[in-house]
């Protein structure tokens, strides 16, 4: 049974209070590019999206939203600030957008290395501090009138919280209930909550326990769902409708987005082939029993899932929606047989995808990717492509590539490598979560880290 959450106005759309799940993206140019930032609103509206997340980085970009937003008044659309550092732009934010996303891990204190130690003094210190910062913005966005997103993500919990909690689910909920303490001693209410991380399990399991510890409470705000840095072809699609459809299976959900590395229109029109095909048939819980699954040709018998052939003409998203149906809805899994047919070797990589999604085994390089925004300076998408042809085929690796520092380094904290943009179309490449090569041409890239990666390798062998 889905949750009926209160309802919260975002301008003239409401979210939660049992209405329909919304749709949501986010542009992925820098707000200076505003004939590229229209192309983009124009498309999404085309689809069907309502709200649209904007990244503001700075001030000058504030102004720049300002500017832009009377190109794209006709569309009639709600607009969400997507703030990470600086409660002080935040603040100015407000007069601004309709509703504006923190991230509770980087309100106000950002620390990029922990203290010796946190003893409970300095704990103490930096908790008031971010806790003054909070309550000032809150009473703002009450007096506006405004609805505020507090939107954590697994690689940018806050230092005091890694140190007492570590980076698991439960640090992340945490970090996002203490926000959420302080909107309410100043009696503001109209806030929505997500919970994400890298992996479908990830985010699963933090949506479910964040969901627990609101019942605890009595809270009932609304959610909003999908899976970050999920990165980009089937392989992202597989993760994202993982995550997200086990969790409307859940009945929660008020919005959506399907994070991709591809133009945001991509993440509207897969959005709505999930939310159609979890109406017909809502995802099954994941099973925790199922070890490691192979993919067979030609064979049947006890444990082993055939799968139909694909209908003409062939939709490899809808073709994944299925397979994950079915995966999910089987009593024993040993194998799975895809039919022979049209499309075999594509339908094979989908069932390949879906698995590892569901971590049920390692086809493909791990490859985590943030969706990029208007904070990105350099290629990701293509980044992304190419990594993925030079080292596709490393199920041993996980390798990140993320567009800038703000979830970069967090976010490829279980990742073996990783490219992170530090500005002006540069990367620093990474190894185990440290940096080893400083600001080198995104588009050297993936040459330089497959290098990186292949002396590593020596190395450590």
């Amino acid at each position: 049974m889905r949750r009926i959450s209160r309802p919260v106005a975002i301008g003239g759309l409401t979210i939660g209070g049992g209405g329909p799940i919304v749709l949501q993206s986010m542009l992925s140019l820098p707000l200076a590019d505003q004939d590229g930032c229209r192309r983009q609103v124009e498309e999404l509206a085309t689809e069907g999206c309502p709200l649209i997340r904007v990244a503001i980085p700075t001030m000058r970009d504030l102004r720049l939203f300002q500017k832009f937003r009377e190109t794209v008044a006709d569309w009639n659309l709600a607009f969400v600030g997507d703030l990470h550092y600086g409660s002080e732009l935040a603040w100015e934010t407000l007069d601004v957008l309709e509703k504006v996303r923190i991230n509770p891990g980087n309100f106000a204190i950002c620390r990029r290395a922990l203290p010796d130690a946190y003893a409970d003094d300095l704990f103490r210190r930096e908790q008031d501090v971010v806790a003054a910062a909070a309550e000032k913005f809150f009473q703002k966005a009450r007096r506006l009138g405004r609805a505020v997103r507090i939107g954590g993500n697994s690689g940018s919990i806050a230092a005091r919280t890694v140190w007492r909690r570590g980076r698991g689910p439960a640090a992340l909920v945490e970090s996002a209930l203490e926000m959420a303490g302080w909107a309410r001693r100043v009696d503001f209410h109209d806030l929505v909550f997500s919970f994400k991380a890298s992996s479908a399990e990830g985010t699963v399991t933090a949506n479910r326990l964040a969901r627990k510890r609101m019942d605890e409470l009595g809270w009932d705000y609304p959610f909003h769902l999908g899976v970050t840095e999920a990165g980009s072809g089937i392989w992202a699609r597989a993760a994202g409708a993982l995550g997200i459809g086990q969790l409307l299976r859940d009945g929660l959900g008020d919005t959506i987005r399907v994070s991709l590395t591809e133009p945001p229109a991509e993440e509207i029109r897969f959005g709505k082939k999930l939310l159609a095909f979890c109406g017909k048939h809502p995802f099954p819980v994941q099973p925790e029993r199922f070890g490691l699954v192979s993919v067979m040709e030609n064979s049947s018998g006890p444990g082993v899932l055939e799968l139909p052939s694909a209908e003409e003409p062939f939709d490899g998203e809808s073709y994944l929606l299925e397979t994950l149906y079915a995966l999910l809805s089987a009593d024993r899994l040993e194998a799975v047989c895809p039919s022979a047919g049209p499309h075999l070797e594509e339908r094979r990589t989908i069932v390949r995808a879906a698995l590892q999604a569901c971590r049920w085994g390692k086809f493909f390089t791990a490859i985590v990717a943030c969706p990029t925004c208007g904070r990105t300076t350099y290629d990701v998408a293509g980044t992304v492509e190419k990594i993925r042809r030079r080292l596709g085929d490393r199920p041993e690796l996980r390798i990140a590539v993320m567009g800038c520092c703000v979830n970069g380094p967090g976010e490829m904290g279980d990742a073996d490598y990783g490219c992170v943009g530090c500005g002006n179309g540069k990367v620093d490449l990474y190894v185990r979560g440290k940096c080893a090569i400083r600001a080198i041409e995104g588009e050297r890239a993936p040459e330089e880290l497959e290098k990186l990666i292949a002396k590593d390798l020596g190395k450590s062998g």
